[in-house]
C-alpha cells in the first residue's frame, strides 16, 4: 500500500518533476514472464500457445510501440523520475487471439502498457533485464533478448510426461541444468532436485497445475506441468 501511495503522488508531480528516462530504456524490449506480488504465481510468456513474442519499443521521443500476442500497439509515455514511467494515448488493433492463453496474456501486457510503474534496468549485452512494477503490485519481466533466439535456447527444453502421474523427466538438450525447482499454485516450492533430472518423482504432489522452474547456465525458464 505505501508503494501505492507513493506512486499516485508521484503522478500528480508529473508536470513539475518530468524528466529524461534512463537512456538504457531506448530499445525494444521481450516480455518475458508477469507475476503478481501478492500470490507469486508466475506467467511465463513461453508457456503460451500457439507460441508468441510480445514486445514493447521505447524512443527518445517518449512513444513507444510494439505488439502483443495478435494485436499491434502504439502510444506516449513519460518520466517523471528515471525510475517511473507512465504511459498515456494507448492504442492498439482489435483483432483476434486463437486461444485463451494468448487473449489472457495479452489482457495483462495491454493493462500495464495503459498505466506505468516503477522500473529497474539490470544486466548488460545480450543479458538485460526490465523488471516493471505496476500500483497493483503485478510484476513484468522483460529482457532485450527474443525467447527465440539461440541465446535463450534454454526455452526448447522439453518436459514430459504432461499431464504427470509418479514420475517427470526434463530434457534440455545441450544446456546442462543445475536446478529443478516444483512450485504450487500459492507461489510454493514444493519440490528441488539438483540431479536425477530425467526421473523427479511426483507421486507424492496433489493433484493440480504446477510450475517447473528450470536453472541451467545462469539462465531460468518456466514451464507448466499438471499432475493428475
Amino acid at each position: 500500500m505505501k508503494q501505492l501511495f507513493t506512486l499516485a503522488a508521484l503522478i500528480f508531480s508529473i508536470h513539475c518533476f518530468c524528466q529524461a528516462p534512463n537512456p538504457e530504456l531506448f530499445r525494444t524490449w521481450y516480455l518475458y514472464e508477469y507475476y503478481s506480488t501478492d500470490d507469486n504465481i508466475h506467467y511465463p510468456v513461453s508457456a503460451v500457445t500457439p507460441a508468441v513474442s510480445p514486445h514493447v519499443t521505447f524512443t527518445e521521443a517518449l512513444d513507444f510501440n510494439g505488439q502483443g500476442a495478435c494485436n499491434f500497439f502504439t502510444g506516449s509515455y513519460t518520466s517523471p523520475y528515471n525510475d517511473l514511467v507512465l504511459f498515456e494515448n494507448f492504442s492498439a488493433t482489435l483483432l483476434l487471439c486463437s486461444s485463451q492463453s494468448q487473449m489472457d496474456m495479452e489482457g495483462a501486457f495491454f493493462s500495464m502498457l495503459q498505466s506505468g510503474g516503477q522500473y529497474t534496468i539490470t544486466g548488460q549485452g545480450g543479458n538485460m533485464r526490465l523488471h516493471i512494477e505496476t500500483p497493483i503490485f503485478t510484476n513484468f519481466v522483460f529482457g532485450n533478448t527474443a525467447l527465440g533466439s539461440p541465446d535463450f535456447d534454454l526455452n526448447r527444453t522439453v518436459i514430459y510426461p504432461n499431464p504427470v502421474t509418479s514420475q517427470l523427466s526434463v530434457d534440455s538438450g545441450n544446456n546442462a541444468i543445475d536446478k529443478v525447482e516444483i512450485i504450487n499454485s500459492l507461489g510454493q516450492t514444493v519440490k528441488t532436485a539438483s540431479s536425477g533430472f530425467n526421473a523427479i518423482i511426483v507421486s507424492d504432489l496433489a493433484s493440480g497445475i504446477y510450475l517447473v522452474k528450470i536453472q541451467a547456465e545462469g539462465k531460468t525458464v518456466l514451464k507448466k506441468v499438471v499432475k493428475e
